[in-house]
């Protein structure tokens, strides 16, 4: 039904077997199972504004690290190791920002509290918060299931319309009956758009979870 490939362990032993320089099929379905959770779980721990790079960053020394055979199962499961190095990304973005900003002599204080939005907030959190493995596994899951929504909503065959209607409804939580009358629909038309695509999300979102050991 979603597609997803084989397991991570299967995934990562073929990409140890690439020699340097060599492309495989088994990359592009790493980055289609990895790569939304990945973004998902950056923008948790980092805020939307780094979330890009930091994946970039992420993705690019998994290359090394997967090739290289640095990383095996005596670290722990795979998800976890690629939580924690997603964390310390962010932990090591943010002190070069603290860096620079040293020049202005802003504090962390003064970004959190300033005119640096919601992301600083955010990293301000992650570096307060103790990242004990337990915590970096429920919050690995729950952007896991983040990349299961928009997995449904961007990679499966839905109509324009229902993604509309699901996104303003489910994601936008506007009311259900201005949703229905912007397009053109029965309230109860609505309602059943929502639970059929919650159906897909939950079995995508367990699909995942089982496969992202």
């Amino acid at each position: 039904m979603s597609g997803f490939p084989v397991t991570s362990v299967t995934l990562i032993a073929k990409i140890k077997e690439l020699s340097p320089g060599e492309d495989s099929a088994a990359w592009v379905r790493f980055w289609d199972t990895y790569s939304l959770a990945i973004r998902q779980f950056a923008a948790m721990k980092g805020g939307e504004d780094n979330a890009d790079d930091i994946v970039m960053v992420v993705l690019g020394k998994l290359v090394d690290v997967l090739r290289e055979g640095r990383y095996t199962p005596s670290k722990g499961r795979f998800h976890s190791y690629l939580a924690t190095m997603i964390v310390n990304e962010v932990h090591m973005a943010h002190r070069k920002n603290l860096v620079r900003a040293g020049d202005r002599k802003v504090s962390l204080e003064e970004n959190v509290d300033g005119s640096d939005g919601e992301g600083s907030r955010i990293i301000a959190d992650t570096l307060a918060a103790p990242e004990t493995p337990d915590t970096i596994d429920a919050e690995w899951r729950q952007a896991v299931l983040k990349s299961a929504v928009e997995h449904v909503l961007t990679k499966t065959a839905l109509s324009e319309r229902d993604r509309k209607v699901y996104r303003a409804y489910a994601i936008e939580g506007r009311d259900i009956g201005e949703v229905a009358k912007e397009f053109g629909l029965p309230k109860n038309s609505v309602s059943q758009i929502k639970t059929r695509i919650d159906k897909r999300i939950v079995a995508v979102g367990r699909e995942l979870v089982s496969r992202m050991q």
